[in-house]
């Protein structure tokens, strides 16, 4: 994917985008099994990393909904409670917190990755007038 594509130097926290698939899963993996304990451990990077690389995999939830997250998320609920209490606390500031840009981002690549996948479209060629 190109730059213009996918720009990772936007405002806010372009560090915490990830780049692709792989990359939002090796961040999410390395603290999904860890307990509350070993999060409230983590430095406040790692734990955006990870944050940040959940929202891109699950761009169609909001840390504001937690509650009605669905059941195929439940691992991310300990991430999700000690974000929010980094939060609370003014630890994590609202543009941490909401990671809108991660969304936004992983939209813009589907969306690439979509274009790059279907044909292209038939040219037709205007008719000469000395053809018809």
């Amino acid at each position: 994917m190109s730059k213009s594509e996918y720009p990772r130097d936007s405002e806010g926290s372009p560090e915490l985008i990830p780049k692709d698939h792989a990359e939002a899963m090796r961040r999410f993996e390395a603290v999904r099994t860890l307990d509350s304990a070993a999060l409230a451990g983590l430095e406040k990077r790692d734990l955006l990393l990870a944050w940040w690389s959940f929202f891109w995999l699950e761009a169609a939830l909001h840390p504001d909904d937690v509650e009605i997250w669905p059941e195929e998320v439940a691992d991310a609920l300990p991430l999700a409670v000690e974000a929010f209490r980094r939060y609370e606390a003014g630890e994590i500031k609202d543009g941490e917190y909401y990671p809108a840009e991660a969304v936004r981002h992983r939209v813009l690549h589907e969306r690439a990755r979509a274009r790059r996948s279907q044909p292209l479209p038939p040219q037709h060629h205007k008719a000469d007038t000395s053809e018809t």
